[in-house]
């Protein structure tokens, strides 16, 4: 009997002084999550738009570090507009005149694409892992799959040359910085010429290499006033469209050779 007594009293003994150890032990670490926003969701664009420059901004909630600029996060972000048609084709020189020649149709390619990051992509995160999120202009989807060609890469080239130099594909290897443990910004200009529709805003957090959280936002580009008018016109009712063009062209000349002829 008193062995048995012994006996649970040593099993108490034990259970107390493992509850006091958990209890001890610190609770384990949430996750981190980023969480970003926009400096506006809607933008408006009239006869009198010149571009614009959006702010992106986020933090990291329940950051793990105890220093500004530490270096265990890294941020990288992507903002895209609708995928449009695009047709590039290659100018020859027949007879001493320039003529279309060869081309190449990229079915859905974006009309607006921006990258960007804490640091270089590939400095962030391996080239797999790029190309599976579709970040920057090496992994840019445009509808149409790389065939290894050395003409079809001359070709994607010279679009993403092209569409660069308009303004409306970036990269920036230095577009996000920090600001304190765990907040950062990025801003990214949207040029006259941007097109229109609701564009996609993806933020992704890495630490060692790795996406740890992702947010999306949602951007709203539409054209309002006459400038509204006319394009929702030319899309929707094409045919109508064409006659007033005319209609209206007839009767600028018309006005025009009436005004000369009195003189």
């Amino acid at each position: 009997m008193r062995t048995a007594l012994g006996l649970a009293t040593l099993i108490f003994a034990l259970a107390g002084s493992q509850a006091q150890v958990a209890a001890q032990q610190p609770p384990p670490r949430a996750g981190e999550e980023v969480q970003s926003d926009i400096s506006t969701r809607d933008i408006e664009i009239e006869s009198n738009f010149t571009g614009i420059e959006i702010l992106l901004y986020g933090s990291v909630d329940f950051s793990h570090t105890r220093a500004p600029d530490s270096g265990v996060y890294d941020v990288i972000m992507v903002i895209r507009s609708p995928v449009e048609p695009l047709i590039a084709r290659r100018k020859e020189r027949v007879a001493g005149l320039w003529i279309n020649g060869s081309s190449r149709i990229y079915p859905a390619a974006p009309g607006f694409y921006a990258a960007l990051s804490t640091r270089p992509l590939r400095a962030i995160t391996s080239e797999e892992t790029l190309k599976k999120l579709r970040v920057g202009f090496a992994n840019l989807d445009l509808g149409r799959p790389a065939s290894g060609d050395s003409d079809e890469e001359t070709f994607r080239s010279a679009v993403i040359r092209l569409k660069e130099k308009q303004g409306l594909f970036q990269e920036h290897d230095d577009g996000v910085s920090f600001i304190g443990r765990s907040l950062f910004r990025g801003k990214v200009a949207l040029p006259v010429n941007v097109p229109i529709g609701r564009y996609t805003t993806d933020i992704y957090l890495f630490r060692d290499g790795e996406v740890i959280s992702q947010n999306r936002s949602t951007i709203e580009v539409n054209k309002v006033g006459f400038e509204g008018l006319v394009y929702r016109l030319a899309y929707t009712f094409p045919f109508l469209y064409g006659v007033l063009a005319v209609l209206i062209a007839v009767l600028a000349g018309l006005t025009g050779w009436y005004a000369f002829s009195r003189e």
